[in-house]
């Protein structure tokens, strides 16, 4: 083994959070829909954000299962829904998911390809080759997230998606979601497992009102 000698230096701690992390203004250059592969969630689509920032994507999984009523309609207060809500609000788009939890444009037309369908309309396929192009029109939080199954913090995108028009308002969500602990960040360069996110934490500038969580 090569023998360093006394000059090995503790690795030291982090202080500060990278330019890949925290709030980001992004393209979405592609949707890759996997929910082929996972029969057991209602969706799956890999979305991929973009910036300079990052030599690689930001990818935001809009995974899981809507919650359902008797007759097996979607129900109001899913939590799947919400964050599909989120995603297409902040494109703009006027579409969505209707009742049966089925994609639908906003003439109620079914749409067989969501993720041909979002490409076409949405991403910016040749993001980079023309530096004078500007399409960083999204606004989105990136942290580590630690799996306490895989003893590995990851990077994740959070689920709530907005554009740069409307960066106050992610900024209070992310505010109020620090403040009452349903985002807990990984500090990099703490021991494993140590999720204080003490530092850094942002104040909430949201009102009586409580934002609705995932």
């Amino acid at each position: 083994m090569p023998f360093r000698g006394t000059n090995v230096q503790e690795k030291p701690l982090f202080n500060g959070s990278p330019a890949w992390l925290g709030y980001q203004s992004v393209a979405i250059t592609d949707v890759v829909d996997r929910s082929a592969d996972y029969d057991k969630m209602d969706m799956f689509l890999e979305i991929h954000f973009k910036n300079e920032n990052s030599e690689y994507p930001y990818k935001y999984s809009l995974l899981g299962s809507f919650e359902r009523d008797e007759q097996g309609n979607v129900k109001g207060e899913s939590s799947l829904l919400k964050k599909v809500l989120y995603f297409v609000d902040a494109l703009g788009w006027n579409g969505g998911v209707n009742t049966k939890g089925e994609w639908v444009d906003e003439n109620d037309k079914a749409i067989e390809d969501i993720a041909a369908y979002l490409n076409l309309n949405f991403t910016s396929a040749n993001y980079g080759m023309n530096p004078l192009d500007d399409d960083h029109k999204y606004f989105i939080y990136v942290y580590k997230k630690y799996n306490e199954k895989a003893k590995k913090a990851y990077t994740t995108v959070l689920p709530k998606i907005g554009t740069n028009e409307s960066k106050e308002d992610l900024e209070s969500y992310v505010g109020w979601m620090k403040t009452n602990k349903y985002l807990v960040e990984h500090i990099e360069g703490n021991f494993e497992g140590n999720n204080d996110s003490s530092n850094g934490i942002a104040s909430s500038t949201a009102t009586s009102s409580v934002p609705n969580k995932f």
